[in-house]
Formats: C-alpha cells, sequence, structure tokens
C-alpha cells in the first residue's frame, strides 16, 4: 500500500519534528514537507500536492482557517485535519466550513492520532470525542452562541436523516451500511445527496451542520 503524504503545518518548530518524527514511524503515512504559517503551507500544497495536511489553527501572519480556505478551494480532494491546543470558538465552524475534514487537539495520545488519520483516510471524520462534544454543543443546542441559520430548502428523505444520524454518532459507511442492511455503495450515494442538500463539503460538515439545523439531535 503506497503510504499517504503529509504536510505539517505548526509555528513551533519542536512541535512540527516531534510530529514528523511520530509519523515516520508509521507504515501508512509519511511526511514530505514542514511549513512554519499558512502563507508557507498554501505554497507547499501546491507544489507538493500532499494527501493530508496537518494544520495548526492560530499561526502568524497567515493562521490555518485563512490558509485551509485557500488549500482546499485549490485541491478539493485533500484532506486537512486542524490541530489545537486552545478553547473552541468560532473558529471551530470557519475551518470545518472552509473544507477542513477533521478537528484533533494536540493532546491526543500518539495511537489515537494515528487511529483519527488512518479512518479519515477511510472516510470517516476526524475529531478528537472530547471536541466533537463542544462542536455539537456549540453549535447544536438551543441558546447556544451561534447565530441561527434557516434550514435546507430541501428536505432529507427518511433514509438520509438515518444516514445522518449514524455520521453523527461517529459510524463509518461500513459500519452504517451494516446498521441499515444497505450495501456501502448505497450508503455513500445517500450521503453525497445530503452533502448537496445542505451544501457541505464532507462527513464532518454534515454532522455539524445536521445538528446545527436540528435535523438531528
Amino acid at each position: 500500500m503506497t503510504p499517504t503524504t503529509v504536510l505539517v503545518v505548526d509555528d513551533h518548530a519542536l512541535f512540527r519534528d516531534g510530529l514528523t518524527a511520530l509519523i515516520s514511524r508509521w507504515d501508512d503515512f509519511v511526511v514530505v514537507g514542514t511549513a512554519a504559517d499558512g502563507a508557507e503551507a498554501i505554497r507547499l500544497a501546491r507544489t507538493l500536492r500532499p494527501g493530508l495536511i496537518l494544520m495548526d489553527v492560530r499561526m502568524e501572519p497567515v493562521g490555518g482557517v485563512e490558509a485551509t480556505a485557500a488549500i482546499t478551494a485549490a485541491d478539493p480532494d485533500v484532506r486537512v485535519v486542524m490541530l489545537t491546543m486552545s478553547s473552541l470558538g468560532e473558529d471551530v465552524y470557519q475551518a470545518l466550513r472552509n473544507g477542513a475534514h477533521g478537528y484533533l487537539s494536540k493532546d491526543e495520545r500518539a495511537d489515537r492520532l494515528h487511529e483519527y488519520l488512518a479512518g479519515l483516510m477511510r472516510g470517516e471524520a476526524a475529531m478528537s470525542s472530547t471536541i466533537a462534544a463542544r462542536v455539537l454543543a456549540e453549535f447544536g443546542l438551543p441558546g447556544g452562541s451561534g447565530t441561527p441559520v434557516p434550514p435546507p430548502h430541501e428536505r432529507l428523505t427518511h433514509r438520509e436523516r438515518d444516514v445522518l444520524r449514524f455520521l453523527v454518532d461517529g459510524l463509518s459507511n461500513e459500519e452504517i451500511a451494516q446498521q441499515l442492511f444497505l450495501s456501502e455503495a448505497t450508503v455513500k450515494k445517500h450521503l453525497g445527496s445530503i452533502m448537496t442538500k445542505l451544501h457541505v463539503r464532507n462527513r464532518v460538515q454534515v454532522a455539524v451542520f445536521g445538528v446545527r439545523q436540528g435535523i438531528v439531535r
């Protein structure tokens, strides 16, 4: 199996070097470059075309949220996972809306980080459990700080709501297929339809948007 190429982006050299050393121990990922800020990340993403970018959120002069928007606009197929130690705020949803596929805490255990990233490459969402709970609370509970948004113009079918419910619970395509007695191909078809109707770009956005809109709880 060809390893997934990775670009590591963080403004702390020690963290960049440590993460690069950690990834070098894995057979299924290989670091092809590192960047110290968002501007450098944009340039390297263009030249290196990595399959996965691990992106720090807050950097100067160009932060991770802004860099993610530019990178995913140029290459919609690249997977970007945000890394953070800071408290969560509007930058969470903004990063996901900009095309990020996941949001992980920098204090994750090494084995859990690998599990999240390996799952991401299989089409699953990569989001730390503690961060997921806070994201869903931020955008799903009544009276939250987010501004209410109107429901989608197109309604989801009953089966699409079932798929969305299991996706929010963190199930993979294979697990959703088993729960609903469907093929994985059918689940993928439903997910594509959901993304089109909700005007979102990946699984994490589907989950957050679905809860925020009140489609699932």
